[in-house]
């Protein structure tokens, strides 16, 4: 009686084993016995292949003979990059094919695995040569597809979504992916939920007007020649739209934008033709009383009246991030001042302590004022008065300031939990000692470029620690290896090294010889803090 449960068990462990192993290494166990074979042939292992890691030794036939054998089994197929792409269409249970740089499939080839496979919710043809009439057939068989990805395919046209919009089949497509396509496209997709036009840099305002008109897009992506990591989120219809370093976009885009009536995250940084006209038509648009974030950061030809019609008509705005947006003054500030903005980066602008003292009557939480130069130890003092809510600063690169604005912020924001002042060579080990006795919440300290600071300051640190469990010390020469190694396993996250720092910084043998403003990133200036043992 004990011996059939026990057979079951041993069957059942060496079946988690196979699991694990990889294909060949499963062809080769089915030779051993008749007892391993039975269990090879098991279903469970064959819902799952993935040819593309095999392709280097497999061969046709052997492929063949795995999809004949096992057919019924089959879910999910991967077959990116692979030759052998006949035995598909007789896998009539498969919902995910991935047909990825398989740069011999045909159009015909398509029609045959579509048709034979009516399970298909998802189908990756990426950086193959399909035309229209793949698409043709897509719309006429795949009537429960899902997720269709035609990434880097340049063979089909508009007409080609013609026939998406008119088939059968498609009705149920929610995520398709044409990045590096640089066709037209005509957003008639009605069910499209989600759109992305990554390394499409001839994007213009015709397409942005047509994509706008598609009633149920949640998340549009693009960017212009540069990529850029993007994330994104969606809910109910559009609500994040993100043009990273799009040049052609202008203020007509923005006004076709400016219709969707569910906006709640958009991203503008580096459209550098975009003016107060585009931020105009933003703030009188549908979606005005329920933006929440907005990134302007680098558009050059924005000015005060941008900031003015922001604050005033965007009246749930959470977040917005104005950096490097030369033409700005102190005046914009003043406009922020009464709004809804928890969270505001003005890095790198033309901002001074008269503009941080007319911040007032706003529950600021986060602040970046990263490379604002003509900043002072006063402004800091001031600003720190009536925004005592801080809990998140930045003030990297503010040369000017010294022990006596980490003082201030110390003192009137008790709630601090990170403060970055990475690049001002003014501080000493003062500031450290007023961090470590105001601020009892502080979890994350960057000090990289403070050149002063030596082991003293660690040694404050060292006590506080818990909550303290980020510090970033690049390029602290006046700090021992030694030191900083005994503040190392207090915290979760630890950088430190003595090399000097790079030449933007404007630092002479730790003296600063000019103005600190953080440079673009290029191939030539791009400066990485990596952490150093």
């Amino acid at each position: 009686q004990c011996i059939l449960p026990v057979r079951i068990w041993v069957f059942n462990c060496l079946l988690d084993i196979a699991q694990i192993l990889k294909l060949r290494t499963l062809l080769n166990c089915a030779e051993v016995c008749c007892t391993w074979k039975a269990i090879i042939q098991s279903g469970t292992l064959w819902s799952q292949i993935n040819f593309s890691v095999e392709k280097d030794w497999i061969t046709d036939g052997t492929m063949k003979q795995i999809l004949q054998n096992y057919r019924p089994f089959v879910i999910h197929l991967n077959l990116r990059g692979c030759t052998f792409l006949k035995w598909p269409s007789e896998c009539k249970n498969i919902q995910d094919l991935n047909l990825s740089e398989c740069f011999n499939v045909t159009d015909m080839m398509v029609q045959r695995i579509v048709e034979g496979c009516p399970c298909l919710l998802y189908l990756n043809l990426s950086c193959t040569l399909i035309t229209n009439k793949t698409l043709r057939e897509l719309s006429r068989n795949c009537l429960n597809l899902q997720y269709l990805s035609l990434a880097y395919c340049y063979r089909f046209t508009d007409k080609g979504f013609m026939y998406l919009t008119t088939g059968n089949g498609c009705h149920n497509l929610v995520h398709l992916n044409l990045s590096g396509c640089t066709q037209a496209l005509i957003a008639r997709c009605q069910c499209l939920s989600v759109v992305s036009l990554l390394d499409a840099p001839h994007i213009s305002d015709v397409a942005l007007k047509a994509i706008a008109e598609v009633a149920k897009l949640k998340t549009f992506r693009t960017q212009g020649e540069i990529c850029y990591s993007i994330i994104y989120t969606s809910t109910e219809r559009t609500e994040v739209i993100l043009f990273h370093l799009c040049c052609l976009m202008t203020d007509a885009s923005l006004k076709s934008v400016a219709k969707l009536k569910n906006l709640h995250n958009l991203d503008i940084s580096l459209c550098n033709k975009v003016s107060d006209t585009g931020i105009q038509y933003l703030t009188e648009g549908s979606s005005s009383t329920k933006l929440r974030e907005l990134n302007v950061s680098y558009c050059s030809l924005i000015t005060d009246t941008s900031v003015m019609r922001i604050a005033q008509r965007l009246c749930k705005l959470y977040h917005l991030n104005l950096s490097y947006c030369e033409r700005l003054t102190d005046m914009s500030l003043e406009w922020v001042s009464g709004s809804s903005i928890c969270s505001l980066d003005i890095s790198g602008c033309n901002i001074q302590d008269q503009g941080l003292a007319s911040l007032q009557g706003i529950f600021l939480k986060k602040l970046v004022l990263a490379g604002c130069v003509s900043v002072t130890d006063v402004g800091m003092e001031k600003l720190c008065k009536t925004v005592r809510d801080l809990e998140h600063v930045d003030v990297s690169h503010c040369g000017a300031l010294s022990d006596s604005a980490i003082r201030a912020v110390s003192f009137y924001c008790r709630g601090l939990v990170t403060l970055r002042m990475s690049g001002c060579p003014k501080m000493t080990d003062m500031a450290v000692q007023y961090l470590t006795s105001g601020s009892q919440y502080l979890r994350e300290l960057d000090v990289s470029g403070c050149v002063l600071l030596t082991d003293r300051s660690l040694r404050r640190l060292e006590r506080v620690c818990p909550p303290l469990g980020s510090i970033s010390m690049v390029c602290c020469s006046s700090i021992s290896k030694v030191a900083a190694l005994k503040l190392r396993p207090h915290v979760k996250h630890w950088e430190h090294s003595n090399d000097n720092p790079p030449y933007w910084f404007g630092y002479n043998m730790g003296q600063i010889v000019s103005p600190v403003t953080r440079p673009i990133k290029t191939d030539d200036t791009k400066w990485r803090i990596s952490s150093q043992c």
